[in-house]
């Protein structure tokens, strides 16, 4: 059975598996018996797993759209780039590209990139208005006759 396939049983049946703060793999209690028996046969892919998402997660790195509107993964400086391509490698997720994070260490919140958004849209509808003034203002001084 696949990794995924596993994943998605334990979603649909609303049982967690985590690992403790001694790396060990974790089920709930109230997990029914063949879903223990199930996440004991794909342990080492799912301690894998976990592993890679908590790195992914500790490393800080973001899923991202690159102006041509495919999905890349964005990685801060310092980050140790073997284990985010073995993180990406058992998440599956190898194909998408690897790039720097352009932000330097800062991330914006959906918050701040809206107003960051309505910054500019305000801004540049002030230039286009200071625009159409300084056109209407020189067609006044073309059309004007001096003595």
């Amino acid at each position: 059975m696949d990794i995924e396939a596993v994943l998605d049983r334990l979603m649909v049946a609303s049982v967690s598996v985590w690992l403790d703060a001694e790396g060990k793999l974790r089920i709930d209690k109230d997990a029914p018996a063949e879903l223990k028996n199930l996440v004991r046969e794909h342990k080492s892919a799912i301690i894998d797993v976990r592993r890679a998402q908590d790195l992914m997660n500790s490393a800080g790195i973001r899923i991202i759209h690159l102006p041509l509107g495919q999905p890349a993964l964005a990685y801060t400086l310092g980050t140790d780039l073997d284990q985010i391509r073995w993180a990406m490698t058992v998440l599956r997720m190898d194909s998408m590209p690897l790039v720097l994070n352009d932000e330097a260490t800062h991330w914006m919140t959906w918050n701040q990139s809206r107003l960051r958004r309505e910054f500019w849209n305000r801004a540049r509808q002030e230039a286009q208005i200071r625009q159409s003034e300084t056109q209407e203002q020189a067609k006044l001084q073309f059309g004007r006759k001096t003595a």
